[in-house]
């Protein structure tokens, strides 16, 4: 008596779960409407530093002098970019080099650009396993062929990094 007692309200169970099941209705979600453009990398580096809001007067003193004593001074001309202990010459096209230092640490060089154009740096060595970085946005256009490297920038541009 008590099994099919059981039995039966199981059934009940399963029923009542299969007919709320049926009852409810698939949800979509709904489509945006516009465009948002979300501003990373370098568009916020005056808004954002590490996970606080701030202007570059808010970071520490000590720590802009920490992180710039870790760049050397260029050992070059202003006609080179120091890259390790090499000084490679260049050649750039749509702004001018203000200036370049090589990071011990870091195994980066550092090219502080000024562009009032799209252009090019073509540098005098080849850059194969390379990563390049161009106001803080990993950057893909850049082209090596023989023993020299092209890196394309846009109007605007400031930093170029070169890793490795």
């Amino acid at each position: 008596m008590q099994n099919r007692f059981a039995t039966t309200f199981l059934a009940i169970i399963l029923i009542a779960v299969m007919i709320i099941g049926t009852q409810i209705e698939p949800v979509d979600a709904k489509k945006s409407q516009g465009t948002y453009i979300q501003k990373y990398g370098s568009a916020t580096k005056h808004i954002v530093c590490g996970d606080k809001l701030c202007d570059v007067e808010s970071i520490p003193k000590q720590s802009r002098i920490v992180s710039e004593s870790i760049k050397t001074t260029s050992m070059c001309s202003k006609e080179s970019i120091q890259m390790e202990s090499s000084c490679l010459s260049f050649n750039i096209s749509g702004g001018i080099v203000k200036d370049s230092a090589y990071d011990d640490l870091s195994g980066s060089t550092t090219i502080q650009i000024q562009s009032s154009d799209n252009g090019r740096i073509v540098i005098n060595t080849a850059l194969d396993s390379a990563f390049i970085l161009v106001d803080d946005e990993e950057w893909n256009d850049v082209i090596v062929s023989g023993s020299s490297t092209t890196i394309e920038f846009l109007a605007g541009t400031e930093t170029i990094e070169i890793f490795g």
